[in-house]
């Protein structure tokens, strides 16, 4: 179903060397790839639920990292928790009580607090026809006399396009009066535009996926006008939660490595 990252001996441009020539370089090691596919159906149990996801989630990372599954009523939680068993990324915390669970290791609270969106990014990028893409990458970079060193959610090349994406796993419900949460979606909106900024060239493009809930349904209005309005002035894409189905994902992230149609005919 995924292709491999790899570029292909016929391919004239990779990521690195696109990025080489606007003096980044790409450091260390990016997000396994094997490992997002190999746990790719827990990952879509997530995608697909993710409100469901959120008290396990919680549970595991702020409440000493114990869960009691006997108190959760939610069958898709329940079913979650089983999958995040079955990869090792929960385990028992005492035998004696079959419903007590903890997080097993380092990896596995990176992939609870968001890790897993990354792996769904990467999944939808390359399914969505991109040559190649990386998620989890540190670059670094220099400019005028200055070094730096940036981690880049996702980078995904279709020829010599680049499209990056910051991946923002936060509360699905948008509270418009929590300054807290307005500052965090506006952050990862100017981090966003300042990838592009710093290493896109002509014709790339940028996007944050959001695991909030922005848009209301009811009355076919954004949640956060103010974001949106700046996004749209920014040319940031914005996917929120309403877009994480599988078909509405692949298609807003072919967004930014594919020609938009001409409609002008």
């Amino acid at each position: 179903m995924y292709k491999s990252v790899a570029m292909g001996s016929d391919e004239k441009h990779s990521i690195a060397s696109l990025l080489a020539s606007r003096n980044a370089s790409l450091r260390g090691q990016s997000g396994d790839t094997k490992r997002a596919i190999d746990r790719s159906s827990l990952t879509h149990l997530i995608r697909q639920d993710y409100p469901a996801f959120e008290p396990v989630r919680d549970m595991l990372l702020k409440r000493h990292g114990e869960i009691d599954i006997s108190q959760e009523s939610d069958e898709q939680g329940r079913l979650i928790i089983e999958k995040l068993v079955d990869h090792g990324l929960v385990e028992k915390a005492d035998e004696t009580h079959i419903d007590s669970h903890i997080t097993s290791h380092s990896e596995a609270k990176r992939y609870l607090s968001g890790g897993w969106l990354e792996e769904m990014a990467w999944l939808a990028a390359m399914e969505a026809g991109a040559d190649e893409a990386v998620f989890s990458q540190n670059l670094q970079w220099s400019a005028k006399g200055y070094h730096g060193q940036n981690e880049i959610d996702l980078i995904i090349r279709k020829g010599e396009r680049l499209g990056f994406t910051s991946c923002k796993a936060v509360n699905s419900e948008f509270n418009p009066d929590s300054k807290k949460q307005r500052s965090r979606l506006m952050d990862a909106l100017h981090e966003a535009d300042n990838l592009v900024d710093h290493f896109g060239g002509d014709g790339d493009r940028v996007a944050v996926l959001v695991t909030a809930d922005l848009i209301d349904e009811v009355r076919d209005k954004p949640r956060y006008i103010a974001l949106m309005g700046k996004a749209a002035v920014l040319d940031v894409r914005i996917i929120p939660l309403e877009e994480l189905g599988w078909e509405a994902l692949v298609s807003a992230l072919g967004e930014l490595i594919h020609d938009e149609p001409d409609t002008s005919t």
